[in-house]
């Protein structure tokens, strides 16, 4: 099974959220969250590139310069922690296929970038995390709820409170 970076993102937010996810139980695309995002993904950095590819992965843009670095564009940040660890995976994935980056978070309506490097604690755990979402998708029943501050805002709300 493929992990992706939306799938590691999940998995430190909300394993329950991932399960669905990974299980291919569609979520609610209409949701105004979702469709700002999109919004602001779209309009900022309009001059870059963006959903770049390098091999199974897809990022919002490369910056290159003495040392590459990957953006990625994010609408708020309150989900701090489950970006962090999308763009640590990004930067694990690159650094396996012999490509050293850096990472930015970018926050435009917050007018907040947030630098991340990879360390070898990080790829340790990245490593961890991989074989922990390949065994949890697997699993025939979803984890239990674990309720948190961003739970209402959740495109799986209605399905996951059921």
């Amino acid at each position: 099974m493929r992990v992706t970076g939306v799938m590691v993102q999940y998995y430190i937010a909300c394993k329950r959220e991932l399960w669905f996810f990974a299980n291919q139980i569609n979520m609610n695309y209409n949701n105004d969250d979702i469709n700002i995002g999109r919004l602001i993904h779209e309009k900022s950095f309009s001059r870059e590139k963006k959903n770049i590819n390098l091999g199974d992965i897809v990022f919002d843009f490369v910056k290159t310069g003495d040392k590459d670095v990957i953006f990625e564009i994010k609408k708020s940040s309150k989900l701090g922690e489950p970006v962090r660890y999308q763009l640590y995976y990004y930067l694990w994935n690159a650094k396996k296929m012999g490509k050293v980056m850096d990472g930015m978070l970018v926050y435009p309506e917050e007018r907040k970038r947030e630098k991340i490097v990879l360390t070898q604690e990080k790829e340790e755990e990245m490593e961890k995390i991989i074989l922990d979402i390949q065994n949890l998708v697997s699993q025939t029943l979803p984890p239990p709820v674990v309720i948190k501050p961003y739970c209402r805002r959740c495109t799986y709300y209605e399905m996951c409170m059921v």
